[in-house]
């Protein structure tokens, strides 16, 4: 018996969590040590029911500590930890097997430019999982495109203007369209001051469910993003009326302390993580299975509201709170650094 394809979102049952470990000094100071601190922390904290993957390239294997041994290893070669844009799109085709969507990667406009493992990371993992894939020329990344799981999609349309200027927006439109058959595609053209990929939607708005969106909000006109989120709710409002909408605080850009910015390499390969480079603290970008809910926190006083305001949202699934400063710092959060892989397919790694 045949099924009907469909997109895998984050909250799909039997599905692993996707990690990666942090090493490049151009992005984590210290060497890392901190951002890798975090990464453990955030293991450790997760519920003993969620399965855990932890891709590491062969050559750094020996600095992951005894703490994660346990955690499934997957040793594979990238240049940064934001799997959420270097890794594929997933679908179970007709007849129940993996397939996989995956777009070109110019390193979020230049933001780095040392990328030849990322930009092959999508092929190698597929590889690895004997997962069939489209690779389309679209220059795009992961964090601009969340589903339900039930055809409907936001795309963050800004960003991926911005990675193919030779595009026209309809010419965008009607490619993504050829690429994702059958879908509903909701597209925003617009951007968080702060967001160093130029309007990812994971900083905006995601699917937490089938039928629940949380979205950045703020009622204060003097800040930075206000129009930004007036247009984003009016574009949310044109979403199918069984969609519920929740609106999580967004604080204004944040700057780094000048300890937070200690030990971190500028170079040319990389955007230059200074103390005026500011932070975009977002309570959208949650780490999320079937199961759980993590939010980010960031030591402001409106941490509490948006964990709060998840629960309300989402009782049924589990809600914890998670430090992610270290990562923002690093230039994105929970839902960047993460994605989900089909349980049957890590099983056989």
């Amino acid at each position: 018996m045949t099924t009907t394809a469909r997109w895998l979102p984050d909250f799909m049952e039997n599905q692993r969590l996707l990690l990666a470990w942090p090493y490049r000094s151009d992005v984590w100071r210290k060497h890392a040590d901190p951002a890798r601190d975090a990464l453990i922390k955030l293991i450790k904290q997760l519920p003993d029911n969620t399965p855990v993957s932890l891709v590491v390239p062969a050559s750094i294997s020996d600095s992951v500590p005894e703490a994660l041994k346990s955690v499934q290893r997957i040793e594979l070669d990238y240049d940064d930890i934001w799997l959420r844009d270097t890794t594929p799109l997933w679908q179970l085709n007709s007849d129940g097997q993996l397939a996989a969507l995956s777009f070109d990667f110019d390193g979020w406009g230049g933001v780095q430019n040392v990328i030849a493992a990322d930009k092959a990371f999508s092929q190698s993992l597929c590889s690895r999982l004997m997962c069939p894939v489209t690779n389309s020329l679209l220059i795009a990344e992961g964090g601009a495109f969340t589903h339900n799981g039930q055809g409907d999609w936001l795309i963050g349309l800004a960003c991926i203007k911005q990675r193919n200027p030779a595009m026209t927006e309809p010419q965008i439109k009607s490619l993504l369209g050829q690429l994702l058959p059958g879908q509903r595609l909701h597209f925003f053209d617009g951007g968080l001051v702060a967001d160093e990929t130029g309007g990812h939607i994971d900083n905006m708005a995601l699917f937490v469910d089938a039928n629940t969106v949380l979205y950045a909000a703020t009622d204060n006109t003097a800040h930075p993003d206000y129009k930004t989120c007036q247009a984003l709710k009016k574009q949310l409002d044109k979403l199918p009326a069984y969609i519920q909408t929740i609106p999580l605080p967004l604080p204004p850009p944040q700057l780094p302390a000048r300890e937070e910015r200690a030990g971190v390499e500028l170079t040319s390969s990389s955007l230059k993580r200074t103390v005026e480079l500011p932070l975009l603290c977002s309570y959208v970008n949650v780490l999320q299975t079937s199961k759980l809910v993590v939010v980010p926190q960031f030591g402001l006083t409106t941490d509490a509201q948006a964990v709060r305001t998840v629960r309300e949202a989402l009782p049924e699934r589990k809600v914890i709170a998670i430090d992610a400063r270290e990562f923002v710092l690093g230039g994105g959060g929970l839902h960047c650094i993460s994605h989900n892989l089909p349980k049957f397919k890590t099983d056989e790694l």
